[in-house]
């Protein structure tokens, strides 16, 4: 399990400039090459960078004038996707390293809105057609990109499975166990979430109402499955992954 980072320092290499080398802030990017071709490839493989205000966020605000940018890859912080689909909400959670395109302008007969929000100092680099062109040179540095997209829409089928759980308490626990997987440290009372995640947040994570969230978190607090501290962590018991594979959780609120 890997902690979420603290805030970037002025020391880190996107902290105050407006073009970033890729291999110095995504370590699988660097592993893909060999060690005689990182000398050009870094200097080959500069992406303009972008920090992302806290809060509510627009596509438009991050484009570059006169680049093509594919994708956006998610350096720090913690960006958040929503969709409004017949007056109810889902959610997506998006890390560091995570790769994301919010200037989609796919067509689709089903109609819905989307929004995109950042948590905290976010910093977004634009993989354009200069990645492109080290890709064409460097192959390995587009496995790595399909690579990632595959382990993203793996998780993606968990969270559709989690979301179909019967109760509500199954489906908040197997998402903070799923979310201790990047975001989880281990200590000896449990295993620590550190993410600032609201019950309404929550809620749109796992397809359940706010006062429904809110009387599942009581449930497992009462049992001491799932607990938050005044720091905002939360703690999952250890057991409780095994409950939850058992469906053990007994008491069960509804919605």
């Amino acid at each position: 399990m890997r902690a979420l980072r603290s805030a970037p320092q002025p020391d880190e290499p996107w902290a105050e400039r407006s073009r970033v080398s890729l291999l110095r802030v995504d370590p699988a990017l660097r592993a893909a090459l060999a060690p005689e071709d990182l000398a050009l490839a870094e200097h080959a493989l500069v992406a303009p960078c972008r920090r992302l205000p806290r809060g509510r966020w627009a596509p438009e605000m991050i484009a570059v004038g006169g680049a093509h940018p594919f994708a956006a890859l998610l350096l720090e912080g913690v960006v958040t996707y929503e969709i409004t689909l017949a007056g109810r909400r889902s959610a997506q959670l998006l890390g560091p390293g995570d790769l994301f395109r919010p200037w989609s302008s796919t067509e689709a007969s089903l109609r819905y809105a989307s929004s995109w929000s950042a948590a905290g100092d976010a910093a977004i680099a634009l993989l354009d057609d200069h990645f492109l062109v080290a890709a064409r040179r460097w192959p390995r540095l587009a496995a790595v990109v399909y690579e990632r997209l595959a382990d993203q829409m793996e998780v993606a089928a968990v969270r559709a499975a989690i979301v179909a759980l019967p109760r509500v308490e199954q489906r908040v626990l197997a998402l903070f166990w799923q979310l201790a997987d990047r975001w989880g440290v281990v200590r000896p009372e449990g295993v620590v979430v550190r993410l600032a995640l609201t019950h309404e947040l929550i809620g749109r994570l796992v397809g359940a109402q706010r006062p429904t969230i809110s009387l599942a978190l009581h449930t497992l607090a009462e049992q001491d499955l799932l607990c938050r501290d005044d720091t905002g962590e939360w703690t999952l018991a250890r057991e409780s992954v095994t409950l939850l594979a058992d469906g053990g959780v007994v008491r069960v609120a509804r919605g």
